[in-house]
């Protein structure tokens, strides 16, 4: 089966011109079964202005799902006056008509291309409100305060002094609010975009073995030859649920050509751009010198991962190190399980976690309030304490669409596919 919504001011004009039989008084979520572009037969279900997704009166056909029937069902709605719709643009005007906010439009962009279980999860929670709601919590918190700080400026003879002390309350509770929703950014980002993880060692440690372990299948090439990888390979995978990019790359040692040279710089800028470095190394010959002075080299997370253990029998990881058989695909499960508690994906089914593009608002706003703050018990007017308040305000307007301006809303719609 597929859809096609009509959504509009003549959305029901142009509808009784495509099917058949049209009721003279259609009714508001009703189902009415019939003939659709004098072609084939499906459902139109209906919606007033106001109780729909858009938002606007609209009217949605259930039509058999080949591309023959689809057309024939788009070209009859344009004979009639409609329009194709932009990408995004049902979801856009639900927004402009006050039927969602920023944050469940972008719910809605990543149910769409949500790839895991947890990330399918994660979208309800943001399509529902979660996080709008928390947001609009700080704000109400906040403009409680500028409203008892504009009372005291313009009718201090009636009402007194500011009471700074409950105002400082009201804000101290707001900043760790706001710091709470900060603490989700981390697996808010590797939910979406992935856990980003070197696979670093020296040569022939089975770095591109385990790759292919985790992966199912043959993606790096492994002989034993030492130094056979000398470019990057970069593959996506699910490891706990959770998304997660694996980059397996050159060996770190003395390069004995260009070519390996330029392999080993680029493993370099891979480990200063991943969020977790796995430093794999050959269980059956145990960490050397090498090993440790590589390691000193390295300032990100790191996960030891012994592997060859198949070569060594009876071999016992040190604590905080995980034994594998990339080979026999033995011990994979553990990286699974510390992959899930390090990017703390529990959360994606129960909390809203922010997004990249509401970080850097929770952040100033954040900031706001603590200048703020600092007003409130500082020499200065009554007045001065606002202006954090407001800039306060507005950032957190950004993120739900209060005060988002033209070009922001614009970025997040232009990501929308065609038919949302």
């Amino acid at each position: 089966m597929a859809v096609v919504r009509l959504s509009g001011a003549s959305a029901w004009e142009i509808a009784a011109q495509v099917f058949t039989p049209w009721p003279d008084r259609p009714v508001s979520h009703r189902a009415y079964y019939g003939l659709i572009a004098q072609r084939d037969e499906g459902l139109a279900l209906v919606f007033e202005g106001g109780r729909g997704f858009t938002g606007e009166p609209a009217v949605e056909f259930s039509v058999h799902g080949s591309l023959a029937a689809v057309r024939s069902v788009v070209d009859a709605c344009l004979e009639a006056g409609a329009r194709s719709a932009e990408p995004g643009e049902f979801t856009y005007r639900a927004f402009l008509n006050g039927k969602i906010d920023l944050i469940e439009a972008e719910g809605i962009r990543d149910a769409i291309e949500a790839k895991t279980e947890r990330q399918l999860l994660q979208t309800k929670l943001l399509r529902s409100g979660g996080l709008s709601a928390q947001v609009r919590e700080i704000v109400v918190a906040l403009q409680k305060v500028l409203a008892a700080v504009e009372a005291s400026v313009d009718f201090s003879e009636e009402i007194g002094d500011l009471d700074r002390d409950a105002a400082a309350i009201r804000l101290r509770d707001a900043s760790a609010k706001l710091d709470s929703l900060l603490a989700t950014a981390r697996p808010g980002r590797i939910l979406r975009q992935g856990l980003r993880i070197a696979l670093v060692g020296r040569p022939n440690a089975g770095k591109s073995s385990l790759l292919n372990a985790l992966a199912g299948i043959g993606r790096s090439i492994v002989t034993e030859v030492p130094g056979t990888t000398r470019d990057y390979i970069e593959e996506t995978v699910e490891l706990g649920g959770v998304p997660c990019v694996l980059i397996d790359t050159a060996g770190l040692r003395e390069p004995n050509d260009p070519v390996e040279a330029e392999g080993v710089a680029l493993t370099r800028r891979w480990v200063e751009s991943a969020d977790v470095v796995a430093y794999v190394y050959d269980a059956s010959a145990g960490l050397n010198e090498d090993d440790a002075e590589l390691l000193r080299q390295i300032d990100r997370e790191l996960l030891m991962i012994a592997n060859k253990t198949d070569l060594r029998p009876g071999f016992r990881a040190p604590d905080g190190h995980i034994a594998v058989s990339a080979k026999f695909a033995l011990g994979l499960e553990a990286i699974s399980r510390w992959c899930e508690a390090f990017s703390d994906s529990d959360l994606a089914a129960t909390t809203p976690l922010v997004q990249g593009r509401h970080e850097p608002h929770l952040r100033r706003a954040n900031e706001a309030v603590q200048s703020s703050l600092e007003a409130l018990f500082a020499s200065v007017p009554d007045d001065l304490v606002a202006v954090g308040l407001v800039a306060a305000i507005d950032e957190l307007g950004r993120i739900t669409g209060e005060s988002a301006d033209e070009d922001m809303v614009d970025r997040i719609f232009s990501d929308f596919c065609i038919g949302k």
